[in-house]
């Protein structure tokens, strides 16, 4: 599953609990972004910053701690679940950043 596709899936998940009512609203206190942002990338064909991902993550995994405690056992496995996939595909477009620069470096050094 893309980027993409995931966050989608987040926001519509989120939206059938009731924890959020719109796109804006998980826009701006999910990934601390605007509607603007969203537009954007999708015109460029971008996917979300590491930095957006990051920051909806790192709220999942914190709602899933107290989830926990508060015996929402599958509501905390859900978010710990997105968190993970959001890790993920953190981890694999900042390797892809890193790789496409070393491998420019060492082009360059030839």
């Amino acid at each position: 599953m893309d980027t993409k596709q995931t966050i989608n899936e987040l926001y519509q998940n989120l939206h059938a609990k009731g924890i959020v009512s719109t796109r804006k609203e998980f826009y701006n206190d999910w990934l601390n972004r605007s509607e603007c942002y969203f537009r954007y990338l999708k015109l460029k064909d971008k996917k979300p910053s590491s930095d957006a991902l990051a920051i909806c993550s790192s709220k999942l995994k914190h709602y899933s701690i107290l989830l926990e405690q508060n015996q929402h056992a599958l509501l905390a496995d859900e978010f710990a679940t997105y968190s993970h996939k959001l890790d993920e595909m953190i981890f694999s477009n900042s390797k892809t950043k890193w790789m496409d620069l070393m491998n420019a470096n060492t082009e360059l050094a030839h």
